[in-house]
């Protein structure tokens, strides 16, 4: 990964990912049989009034998350650091979703995850009517957008990247 990742998201706008981010989540791929699945939350800045965002932080797993070779269990603890990241930085750096790790070259969500998803669009507390969700697999990973309206939750992905050799 060379550098920033831009997603141009409908009805949001660019989205950078910064290449800092996306090398820190790599850290977490399943490579070996063995690995248990990571994950935490994603922070990021709204740039401008139309909407443009960077995502550039997350937070990692913590000692109080549940993690198994196949399925992870996000604790409270991300959202006091998230709450903390938001302080010290006087309300710009924020919540804007949530990642993981999946044990297979090229992730796709499964029906656990797209209900966690829609859970975070409906009941958390975030800037906007956008989450972002990243899968992280072996080779690649791959970020869907959800978005929450009166009428109903939409969930489409976005991208994928590839990990360099």
């Amino acid at each position: 990964m060379q550098s920033d990742w831009s997603i141009d998201v409908p009805n949001l706008g660019e989205v950078i990912f910064r290449q800092e981010l996306l090398k820190s989540l790599a850290k977490f791929r399943q490579l070996d049989a063995c690995d248990k699945e990571s994950g935490g939350v994603l922070i990021g800045k709204y740039l401008n009034s139309g909407g443009a965002m960077q995502i550039d932080d997350f937070t990692p797993p913590q000692p109080t998350d549940k993690q198994s070779r196949c399925g992870f269990y996000r604790s409270a603890t991300h959202n006091r650091i998230v709450t903390q990241a938001w302080r010290e930085s006087e309300g710009h750096a924020t919540y804007v979703g949530l990642w993981h790790t999946h044990p297979e070259s090229n992730p796709n969500y499964s029906l656990l995850d797209r209900r966690d998803w829609e859970k975070a669009l409906k009941e958390s507390r975030y800037e906007g009517q956008h989450l972002f969700f990243i899968i992280v697999g072996q080779q690649s990973l791959r970020c869907w957008v959800g978005v929450n309206s009166k009428k109903e939750t939409k969930i489409s992905l976005i991208g994928e990247r590839h990990f360099g050799k």
